[in-house]
């Protein structure tokens, strides 16, 4: 097991919920096509309002133009990360994008 974790770091604020993480318009993929799950990566993060995106400017988009990674390795949220209905697509969606690690308060 590794004992660090090196990338860029992404921030966001509270209350990021899975709607937010991967939106329920994006579910149309196949998770077991790897074609069709790059589709995942693509839309992670996409619900998150573009001023939220990328504190503590803002503005910055997770996923860059047509790209399926994102060149952020790891997510560093405020309280209640993950929060709202119960979505396994979710955590799916951040591994195919690239993350790495999410550092949230619970």
């Amino acid at each position: 097991m590794k004992k660090s974790i090196k990338g860029k770091v992404y921030v966001l604020g509270t209350n990021i919920d899975t709607d937010q993480i991967i939106p329920a318009e994006h579910l149309v993929y196949s998770l077991s096509d790897p074609e069709e799950a790059k589709m995942y990566g693509h839309f992670a993060l996409s619900g998150v309002p573009i001023d939220k995106a990328g504190l503590p400017e803002g503005n910055i988009p997770f996923i860059d133009g047509e790209a399926s990674r994102s060149e952020y390795d790891i997510i560093i949220a405020d309280s209640n990360f993950g929060c709202g209905s119960s979505r396994e697509h979710a955590p799916f969606a951040l591994q195919k994008a690239g993350v790495k690690a999410v550092i949230a308060e619970s």
